[in-house]
């Protein structure tokens, strides 16, 4: 990556420098990183980077999420080698990648679909492909494999805007901190932490993570600039309570909108459950997750949470974060339990 790199970029005023472009195959600039990389690289039996960058910069410039866009391509493959669906693409064709994603973006011919994403494009090709739909809630899984890693499983089950890695990365505890192929209380009250700092905290003040990610920087500076900007006292405590509203209301929408809520939405993507899936070899070979086990890890999730056994928060969760209005409106549609 070093010798096929041409610059580096940053945010403005930002000393983490973390951008880094390489020229693609029709020697445009391209930026690269892990999930761009990983998700329209070898997701795709794609191994040449010139064409990596290739992918990457037509997404770039048709305004598609990489880690969707590669995740769909995938499942579009899969779903043609398991005989659900028809078509002339294969994994490692990185031209015919490049004109599905042209196609996806002016949702021309099969784009059509492709723009719909892998959990809609499932549901039309039938044939139990669901199953192996890399997806949570609708949203493309990030270049993670966490068929024996339940923390950071339920992290991407539970994350409130689908399977997205920003909102709690868990697999660094997990590994250093608890056995790693544990189901424990712990894990979900860890998965819960870092979903108030990450999914809450950054995302209503709108700030980098990454110099507390990979700088070590204190989470106790936050609220000292926050406090500067707006005239507030508040401690870093104070902001726990605004991440669990979040969450909440952003469940409440969920609920509101799919009729058919269940639990089951909050499940890691099937093929994970499925021995079929194991790897025949190597350190983890025959290690998948546990069904059982992670259903008693999610009922810890939602009993830390004060949600009830369907992933829906109570009337006293809602009036002790003062949505009481909120939630008599999603009471309209759907029971609510004490």
């Amino acid at each position: 990556m070093n010798e096929a790199r041409v610059a580096t970029y940053g945010c403005p005023n930002c000393t983490m420098r973390c951008g880094i472009t390489i020229l693609d195959k029709e020697g445009h600039e391209a930026e690269m990183d892990y999930e761009n990389i990983g998700m329209l690289g070898s997701n795709l039996e794609i191994f040449e980077l010139a064409q990596v960058g290739s992918l990457n910069y037509l997404c770039d410039e048709y305004g598609l999420d990489t880690i969707s866009a590669g995740g769909t391509l995938a499942f579009y493959a899969d779903a043609i080698d398991h005989g659900a669906a028809e078509g002339d693409f294969q994994f490692g064709d990185a031209e015919r990648a490049k004109e599905l994603l042209r196609l996806t973006a002016h949702r021309e011919g099969v784009g059509e679909l492709l723009a719909e994403g892998s959990l809609r494009m499932a549901r039309h090709f039938g044939h139990g492909s669901e199953d192996y739909a890399m997806q949570v809630k609708g949203l493309e899984i990030s270049a993670y494999n966490c068929k024996f890693i339940p923390g950071m499983a339920l992290a991407f089950g539970t994350s409130a805007i689908g399977a997205h890695h920003k909102e709690s990365w868990v697999i660094t505890y997990e590994i250093n901190e608890t056995p790693r192929e544990s189901y424990g209380r712990e894990k979900a009250q860890k998965v819960i932490e870092l979903q108030r700092i990450r999914g809450g905290l950054f995302e209503f003040i709108v700030a980098c993570r990454f110099p507390w990610v990979e700088l070590g920087w204190d989470l106790e500076h936050y609220p000292v600039y926050f406090n500067k900007i707006t005239g507030l006292n508040w401690q870093l405590e104070d902001f726990w309570q605004v991440s669990d509203r979040i969450y909440a209301l952003i469940r409440a929408h969920f609920v509101r909108e799919f009729p058919d809520w269940d639990r089951t939405r909050d499940y890691p993507p099937r093929v994970w459950f499925d021995p079929a899936n194991a790897d025949k070899e190597g350190p983890i070979a025959g290690k998948i997750l546990d069904l059982k086990k992670y259903d008693e890890l999610l009922n810890h999730y939602y009993d830390l949470r004060g949600w009830d056994d369907r992933g829906i928060p109570t009337r006293k969760t809602a009036e002790k974060l003062g949505l009481n209005e909120e939630f008599a409106a999603l009471e309209k549609l759907v029971k609510l339990n004490d």
